[in-house]
């Protein structure tokens, strides 16, 4: 799609509507991992072969997409970065739905939400970026944040919290390749790649880990899909309609939400020391995402 002769953006700004479409993605976000915890418990389904169902549906869901707009609506501009991107991206969803199957349900989010500041770490060695003093303040509290929950040396650190760290470092190196691919390639592009490249890549851990669902289990792994197609495109929606300073924060609301879910399903009670490390984080995040507003509406 191209951009309107006059220049204006080519969708109508409702940050009321990006609100409600970050909320909408946050409510997917939090089932979903519910699911995939489900799953894993109740149906022995490992998470990555549940990453694998999740690629392989996606793919087929996005192919009538594909055969309206032509094959050229696939085409990339940088195949190497590309190719990075989806790898990288690959890695960091087996680890996201493996984490929230090995630690509760809100620690494992609330480690997952460090990414925006691995994205502005790795943004510097691959699209060249300089953040601020401010950007690296909210790096630093963002961090802190995170060391509260892990409290090195007072607690062991477990598996899981690994896991859960090394899937937000995976995915924020793997947006800083997103920044890069999305200055030359279309969004149709972007998504498809997202999807079908990751399904021969995430074949031989979904074969290495293979349990044939039961019947009583697909609607849960045809749930889990729906739920993380509807997340990803509620949050393509917020950003659409309100800028990033407004709607990220409400991402947040998922911690609340998985915790929840994780006390009634999972008999999962989250400790102080999670809510202290979300709520630093939480804040962080809203200043980073302030100030990038404020830079902007200089330039």
């Amino acid at each position: 799609m191209n951009e309107p002769a006059s220049g204006g953006p080519l969708h109508q700004q409702s940050p009321l509507r990006g609100v409600l479409w970050m909320a909408a993605a946050a409510v997917f976000f939090s089932v979903s991992f519910g699911v995939v915890r489900h799953l894993s418990d109740n149906g022995d389904i490992h998470a990555f072969q549940q990453a694998f169902f999740r690629q392989v549906f996606g793919t087929l869901v996005f192919l009538p997409i594909i055969l309206r707009h032509g094959l050229s609506s696939i085409r990339t501009r940088q195949p190497i970065a590309n190719l990075t991107r989806v790898a990288t991206n690959a890695v960091a969803l087996v680890l996201a739905f493996w984490g929230v199957t090995l630690i509760p349900l809100a620690q494992a989010l609330t480690l997952q939400s460090t990414v925006p500041f691995f994205a502005i770490i790795f943004a510097m060695l691959v699209v060249n970026e300089r953040p601020g003093p401010h950007r690296w303040a909210a790096v630093m509290i963002g961090f802190a944040g995170a060391l509260v929950i892990l409290r090195p040396g007072i607690i062991g650190i477990s598996l899981g919290m690994t896991v859960a760290v090394a899937s937000a470092a995976f995915y924020g190196f793997s947006d800083a390749f997103l920044r890069k691919v999305a200055r030359t390639d279309g969004t149709i592009s972007i998504i498809f790649f997202g999807f079908a490249v990751q399904v021969p890549l995430l074949l031989p851990l979904a074969i290495m880990h293979w349990t044939t669902p039961a019947l009583s289990d697909w609607p849960w792994i045809l749930a889990m899909v729906i739920l993380s197609f509807g997340a990803q495109f509620s949050l393509s929606k917020a950003y659409i309609n309100a800028e990033a300073s407004i709607v990220s924060p409400v991402l947040f609301i998922r911690i609340p939400m998985v915790a929840v879910i994780g006390f009634i399903f999972f008999d999962q009670i989250p400790d102080m020391w999670v809510w202290i490390g979300a709520a630093v984080i939480f804040v962080s995040t809203v200043y980073a995402a302030r100030r990038e507003a404020l830079i902007h509406r200089r330039v």
